[in-house]
C-alpha cells in the first residue's frame, strides 16, 4: 500500500472537517477520527499502514471480512447487466431470486412476500406502516405499537418512535407517536432471571387486558438488544410475550437487523425460539457489508389485506433504490458465502473462544454482566457512569485503537462481534489488549 504522507493526512482530516458531519458525532468535543485507507478480512488499515482488528464488523455489517473477491465480481458483473431500474411497475432476476432464497432459509416459502428497502431504519418503517395498514384496511384502526424498554430500532421517525426508551431521542420527542414501553427481564451469564420474566409477563398480560384492542404491533429486537446495550433475554421469555399478543390477534414484528445472517449462532435468531414472527426486518450483514439493501418479510395474510379493486388499500410506500439489482447481487453472493465458508460454524467457533476468554475475565471486580450469544459477547464496565457518553467507555476505546483494535463501546458497555473470519489468534490478540486495559485501570 502507498502510504499517505503526514502532510496529506492532516490535509485529509482537515478537509473532512471543512465538509462533513459525521453520525453519531458531538464534533464540538474534537476527536481525532480515524483515516481508513484499505480493508482485509478482518483487518483495517489506515493511511499510515498501521493495522487494526476490526472486533464490531464496521457497525456490524462485515460479516465474510472486507475485500472479498466474490461480492466485488458479483457487483462487477450485475453493474454491466442492469445496474438498476424502479421496482413500481418492473422486476428482475436478481431480486426474485433473493426473495426466494430468503424466504426458504426463514422456512417461509409460499407464507410470506419480500418488501425491499435500503437499510435497518426503512425495513421497520416498512413494518410499522404496514401493521398500521393493516388494520386501517380492516376498517379497525389501532394507534398503539408496544416495545421493550431500552430498545433500539433506528433513527426514522417511527423506527424512533418504537425505540424511545433507548434514550438516543430525546430531542425529537415532539415527533413521535405513541407507543407502549414494556419490561424485560434482562439475562446474563449465570443469571437465568426466572422471577424478573414472571413478574414481567405478568404486568403485558395486565396491560393487555385493557389495551389489547388499541394494539397494532408488537416489535422486539429478538434475544439481543444491540444499540441499547447488547442486552440479552430469553427465548422462554421471548415466546411468552408473543404468545400473549398473538393469543389477541396482534401481529409481532421482529427486528433482525443486527440478529439475522448468523450474529446469535442460528441463521435468524427467532429460529432459536417457537414463534414465527408476522414480519422480519433484515438490513446490515444482508449483503456482506459491502452495500446498503435491507427486506421487511411479511406474513401472506398481512399482505392479503392490502388487496383490492383500487388503491386506497395498496402500500403507498418505496424508495427510489428499492431492490436494486447491484446490491441484490451482493446478497445473492453473500448467501453462497455462508454456505461455502460454514458461517454458522465459524460462529460456533469464535463463541468457543471468546467465551472462554469471558471465563478468564470473570473474576475482575473492574467488570460485571458476562454475556454471550453466538457471534457477540459482552460485559459492563462496574461501578461507573452507564449513559451512552459515559467516559469509562471512551477511554477504553481510544485505549484499544492505540494498540490496534478498532471498537465501538456502548456507554459502559463493553462488546465483541467481529466478522466470521476472524482466527482465534485474531480473538486473543484483541482479549489481551482488553484485558492489559483493565489491568492498567486497577494498577491506577
Amino acid at each position: 500500500m502507498e502510504m499517505v504522507s503526514l502532510d496529506s493526512l492532516d490535509s485529509l482530516l482537515a478537509r473532512d472537517g471543512a465538509v462533513i458531519w459525521h453520525p453519531f458525532t458531538q464534533h464540538g468535543l474534537g476527536r481525532p477520527l480515524l483515516p481508513v485507507a484499505e480493508a482485509r478480512g478482518a483487518m483495517l488499515r489506515d493511511t499510515q499502514g498501521r493495522e487494526y482488528l476490526d472486533m464490531i464488523s464496521s457497525w456490524w455489517v462485515n460479516l465474510h471480512g472486507h475485500g472479498r473477491r466474490e461480492l466485488a465480481q458479483a457487483v462487477a458483473e450485475q453493474i454491466q447487466r442492469l445496474d438498476h431500474v424502479q421496482f413500481a411497475g418492473a422486476t428482475h432476476e436478481p431480486a426474485v431470486r433473493l426473495a426466494e432464497r430468503l424466504l426458504e432459509k426463514a422456512g417461509l416459502a409460499g407464507s410470506a412476500k419480500v418488501f425491499y428497502s435500503d437499510n435497518g431504519s426503512t425495513a421497520v418503517e416498512a413494518a410499522l406502516k404496514i401493521a398500521h395498514q393493516h388494520w386501517v384496511n380492516r376498517g379497525a384502526p389501532r394507534r398503539l405499537f408496544a416495545t421493550l424498554r431500552g430498545s433500539y430500532h433506528g433513527d426514522t421517525v417511527g423506527a424512533m418512535s418504537v425505540g424511545r426508551s433507548s434514550g438516543f431521542f430525546d430531542a425529537f420527542h415532539g415527533m413521535m407517536f405513541e407507543t407502549v414501553s414494556l419490561p424485560v427481564p434482562l439475562i446474563w451469564n449465570g443469571f437465568a432471571n426466572e422471577e424478573g420474566e414472571k413478574a414481567a409477563l405478568e404486568e403485558v398480560a395486565r396491560l393487555l387486558e385493557g389495551d389489547a384492542d388499541s394494539m397494532a404491533a408488537l416489535i422486539v429486537e429478538p434475544l439481543v438488544q444491540g444499540a441499547g446495550g447488547m442486552r440479552f433475554h430469553s427465548p422462554r421469555f421471548l415466546e411468552k410475550l408473543c404468545a400473549l399478543f398473538r393469543d389477541r390477534g396482534i401481529p409481532v414484528i421482529f427486528d433482525e437487523v443486527m440478529t439475522g445472517f448468523g450474529r446469535t449462532g442460528s441463521f435468524f435468531a427467532y429460529q432459536q425460539t417457537g414463534i414465527i414472527p408476522d414480519m422480519i426486518c433484515l438490513s446490515k450483514g444482508i449483503t456482506g457489508g459491502i452495500l446498503p439493501l435491507a427486506v421487511t418479510i411479511v406474513a401472506e395474510n398481512l399482505f392479503d389485506s392490502f388487496l383490492g379493486n383500487d388503491f386506497s388499500t395498496a402500500l403507498a410506500h418505496g424508495h427510489s433504490y428499492t431492490a436494486n439489482p447491484v446490491a441484490c447481487a451482493a446478497a445473492l453472493c453473500s448467501l453462497d458465502l455462508h454456505e461455502q465458508t460454514d458461517s454458522l460454524g465459524q460462529v460456533d467457533r469464535i463463541n468457543r473462544r471468546m467465551a472462554h476468554h469471558l471465563g478468564l475475565l470473570a473474576g475482575n471486580p473492574r467488570i460485571e454482566h458476562l454475556r454471550i450469544l453466538g457471534g457477540i459477547a459482552a460485559f459492563d464496565l462496574a461501578g461507573v457512569e452507564s449513559a451512552y457518553s459515559a467516559a469509562a467507555g471512551r477511554e477504553m476505546a481510544a485505549y484499544a485503537q492505540e494498540n490496534g483494535l478498532l471498537m465501538r463501546t456502548i456507554g459502559n458497555v463493553i462488546y465483541f462481534i467481529p466478522p466470521y473470519c476472524i482466527t482465534d489468534e485474531q480473538i486473543d490478540t484483541a482479549f489481551r489488549v482488553i484485558g492489559e486495559f483493565l489491568g492498567r485501570q486497577k494498577a491506577s
